[in-house]
């Protein structure tokens, strides 16, 4: 379990399917109306507060969960607002806890249900030059498959290629040399980040297109 702390009303919470199996539960079961979940979250932001100080004491949550294919799960926790006289926090072993907003948004199937799941890898890159080069070097080796490009509000670029294997489990050959200018990241955490705090400076042919820059 991985905490990261956003801002002082935000924190993201990284959990493996080894922190789920801790709660007996699994990531396409999270569902707020389910006991086990809301406890989840209560150890959760309980740890959090001694870790890196995210205190939701006396607060409204809105909790955001987006399942990963690899079985663990990202979470975001905003707060949103003292609680009101007029609403009661839940008390677990005696201790008052926050209120989970009924507005949480629990992310699963439903990006899948769209469209199905491709091979997409991301390569972020500290510099936009960076990103064109590997655009002009892909272009000149003839890539012609899918590629979009994002910037995020960190001003590093992110190209995401289709068919470019980088788990390891077969050589990427030709297209090594993208090492030698951006890191791979996580896809599915980088869509989400891209989601959120993203522009798109291209959703469709980026090599093509960028490679002309």
């Amino acid at each position: 379990m991985e905490f990261i702390l956003i801002s002082d009303s935000k924190i993201k919470v990284m959990l493996t399917e080894e922190d789920l199996k801790e709660f007996e539960i699994e990531a396409d079961e999270l569902d707020y109306a389910n006991t086990d979940t809301k406890r989840m979250f209560w150890d959760i932001l309980n740890r959090a507060k001694h870790i890196t100080g995210f205190d939701t004491d006396g607060q409204k949550v809105l909790v955001q969960l987006y399942p990963s294919r690899h079985g663990g799960c990202e979470m975001f926790v905003t707060k949103i607002g003292a609680l009101h006289s007029t609403e009661e926090s839940c008390h677990i072993h005696g201790k008052p806890e926050p209120i989970i907003s009924e507005k949480i948004t629990v992310k699963s199937k439903s990006r899948s249900a769209l469209k199905p799941k491709k091979r997409v890898s991301v390569f972020a890159f500290d510099t936009l030059e960076e990103m064109l080069s590997v655009c002009r070097r892909l272009r000149s080796l003839g890539y012609s498959k899918e590629s979009s490009a994002y910037i995020g509000e960190n001003r590093r670029c992110y190209l995401l290629l289709d068919g470019v294997d980088t788990t390891g489990y077969e050589p990427i050959d030709k297209f090594s040399f993208i090492y030698e200018f951006g890191v791979v990241e996580n896809s599915d955490a980088t869509d989400f980040f891209l989601l959120e705090r993203g522009k798109s400076l291209c959703s469709e042919n980026a090599v093509e297109i960028l490679s002309k820059c």
